[in-house]
Order: structure tokens, then C-alpha cells, then sequence
């Protein structure tokens, strides 16, 4: 048994987490007026539960050391622990409640809604076609996940582009079906009222000839799909890429292997103001990967295989820079069932005041220790642009 503080009156928040023989791998309940709401997650599903603020002891300790070793509950002033020892004692201890949940709590906590770039009940009908809106326009359940990461994308674009007046081009290379493309036009054209251009180039006749059925069905005048290799680019797809007024932007997501490398380079070439690039699939370093002095990372196949990964986005990153761009590597959940990624993010920077030889020597000090190869230096080298 528990006791009867980790229920009283001004416990707002509990949590259930170290599933013991469940399904459910947490539970958080929140409270809200009289009531109480339960959320219980799944690996990709949440169930919620309602009841009165008299029934929080009854649904806690249904759950508490039969389903969840581990209990946190949040009054206004304390925080209090719960466990379930190996030897099936119950361990408890409390603390002075220093949580930023304390400052947001109102009584209304599970009301509240963040303010997303997207959020529920928007019109936005390619959310209706993903499954990630009802056709009442709210999340559906198994779709939380999703939501979050398309707002978590958009936000790294919109913290670029905020105090942007001009018009807007953006090239999405290798767009596959497009779900991304189409919420980046959305954003720009609907919720920023923008004018933006935007073409999506793809290999697959099919997928290209589906996403131009799609543009017209949204209504999207200015957003155009074509048959295009990233590789064999020799001219931006836009015809008014680059004119005076205009911010230009390159988009490159999951494209495989040195497919990123080709990307990069034709932005870098065309002079893109921004560059997103979420890359996959890094498999040319680890073929050439040969340590000329750290031979400890020689020995273990999946060493390797991380080392030569970090190395690709590494260099991508350091070779940006080496060509004005300011740069960074943002950890970055895939819109697919994936591992994490990492999100390049680089924004051309005007009278840049990198020190370009000291770059290009941690580029090069990188590429000799391992006997690298990269296609994006290469690509520079070969068209006398710095690497």
C-alpha cells in the first residue's frame, strides 16, 4: 500500500513506468477539474480511461506493482517516488516538487494543447489521405507519433525562414510520394501566405504522375512534379530559381546513400539559401573505411559501420561550411518506422568568415586517417568549387 498523500487533494499528475507483465509499456494520468484522464501507451497505440478525482487510489493501485514497478505523482509542493524492490517491497521517498510542470499546471492539464505549427482541426486534407487526421480533422490515435515529427520538421524549416518577405523556391530532390512536400507547401502558401514555387523530382514515372493528380486535387497551382536523377541535374528545376526576391531552398530527405552527396552538391552549386537534408543509408565510407592509426576501429563490424556513418554527415556538414554555409547536425526522428536521424541543416551565410583552410585541413586530416573517399568532395573537386 501507498500513502494516502501520494493521493490527496493536490496531486495533479502520476505516472506508471518499468512495465512488469503488461502490454503497456507507461501510463500518465493527469488531472483535470474533479476527473481524472489515463493514458495508457502501447508501442504504438494510446487508450484513454476517465474517472473521478475519488477513483485515482482505485486505478492506481490496480496498476502499481502488478503491472509498473515504478510510480511518480506531482502535488504543487511535492513530488513523490514509489518502487517496487526485486524482493516485492514498496519503497517510497518524496521531494520538494522543483518540476517545470508545476508552473504549467492549472487544473486543465490534459485541455491544453501545444502550440504546434500544425495542430488539430486544421483543414489540411493530405493529413486526412496520410491517416494522421480523422475526416474530423483530429489525431488519430495511433498517429501521435507522426504528428509530432511533421511539426518537429516543419519548425526546423520555419526557424530559418520566420523574418523571410521574399518569395519562396524549393526543390524537394528525390520527393517520392511527397507527404512532406505537400505540408511544406501548405505551411508556406496556407498557414505563412506565402508565394512559394515548389518541384519535386523523382525517378518513378508512377510516383510522379500520382503526386501531380494530388496537386490538383489539394488545389496547390504552384507546386509542380518531374521526372529527374538528383545526379544528373545540370540546371535548377525553377525557372525563376535565384531571381532577385526570392529565398530558394533545397530539400533532400532519406535519400539513399550517395543520392544526399548529389543533392548536396547541386545545392551548394545553384547556391540554395537553405539546405534540409536528412540522410539514410550511409554505406560508401564503410566500404573504404581502412584506420591508418586508430586500428581499434578495425576490429568490430558494427564499430565500423557506426564510425563510417558519423564520418559521412561529418564531412557533409564540414564541406558546407567550407562553402559558406553555416551548419548544423540536429538529431531528427524519421517520419517512418526508423532509427533516429540526423537532420543537416545549413544556411548560406553572406561575407562568410570561415577559415576555410583550417576546415578543409579537418576535412582532409579525416579522409587520410581512414583513406576516405566521399562523393561530395569529389563532386566539389571535380567542379573547382572548395573541398
Amino acid at each position: 500500500m501507498l500513502p494516502k498523500i501520494y493521493f490527496s487533494d493536490d496531486v495533479y499528475k502520476v505516472i506508471l513506468s518499468k512495465p512488469i507483465n503488461t502490454n503497456f509499456i507507461k501510463v500518465i494520468v493527469e488531472k483535470n477539474g474533479n476527473k481524472f484522464q489515463a493514458s495508457l501507451y502501447t508501442k504504438t497505440q494510446v487508450f484513454h480511461e476517465n474517472f473521478l478525482e475519488i477513483e485515482l487510489e482505485r486505478f492506481v493501485m490496480s496498476h502499481f506493482g502488478v503491472n509498473f514497478a515504478i510510480l511518480n505523482a506531482w502535488s504543487k509542493n511535492r513530488e513523490y517516488m514509489a518502487r517496487v524492490s526485486k524482493k516485492g517491497k514498496v519503497l517510497t521517498t518524496s521531494k520538494e516538487n522543483k518540476s517545470a510542470l508545476l508552473n504549467k499546471f492549472d487544473g486543465d492539464s490534459f485541455n491544453r494543447k501545444k502550440n504546434h505549427i500544425v495542430n488539430e482541426g486544421m483543414d489540411i486534407p493530405i493529413l486526412q489521405d496520410m491517416g494522421i487526421f480523422t475526416k474530423d480533422n483530429k489525431i488519430a490515435i495511433s498517429k501521435h507519433d507522426k504528428f509530432h515529427q511533421i511539426n518537429r520538421f516543419l519548425e526546423l524549416i520555419n526557424d530559418e525562414t520566420k523574418d523571410i518577405a521574399d518569395e519562396i523556391n524549393i526543390i524537394d530532390f528525390g520527393c517520392g510520394k511527397s507527404y512532406l512536400t505537400f505540408l511544406v507547401y501548405h505551411f508556406f502558401a496556407v498557414i505563412k501566405n506565402h508565394k512559394v514555387n515548389i518541384c519535386g523530382l523523382d525517378l518513378k514515372e508512377d510516383v510522379v504522375n500520382n503526386c501531380k493528380k494530388s496537386a490538383q486535387k489539394y488545389g496547390y497551382k504552384n507546386l509542380e512534379f518531374k521526372l529527374g536523377d538528383i545526379g544528373e541535374q545540370k540546371k535548377p528545376p525553377l525557372e525563376n530559381w535565384r531571381q532577385k526576391g526570392t529565398f530558394n531552398i533545397v530539400i533532400s530527405l532519406h535519400a539513399c546513400d550517395t543520392a544526399t552527396d548529389h543533392a548536396l552538391f547541386n545545392a551548394i552549386k545553384w547556391e540554395a539559401d537553405l539546405i534540409c537534408a536528412v540522410p539514410c543509408c550511409q554505406h560508401e565510407l564503410r566500404s573504404q573505411m581502412k584506420a591508418k592509426t586508430l586500428k581499434i576501429f578495425d576490429n568490430y563490424g558494427i564499430i565500423q559501420e557506426r564510425i563510417a556513418s558519423l564520418a559521412t554527415d561529418a564531412l557533409r556538414a564540414k564541406l558546407l561550411e567550407v562553402n559558406d554555409y553555416r551548419t548544423q547536425i540536429i538529431e531528427f526522428t524519421g517520419l517512418e518506422h526508423t532509427a533516429k536521424n540526423l537532420f543537416i541543416r545549413a544556411k548560406k551565410i553572406k561575407n562568410s568568415k570561415n577559415n576555410k583552410t583550417a576546415l578543409i585541413n579537418d576535412v582532409n586530416i579525416l579522409l587520410d586517417e581512414f583513406s576516405f573517399s566521399p562523393t561530395l568532395y569529389k563532386l566539389l573537386h571535380e567542379s573547382n568549387l572548395s573541398s
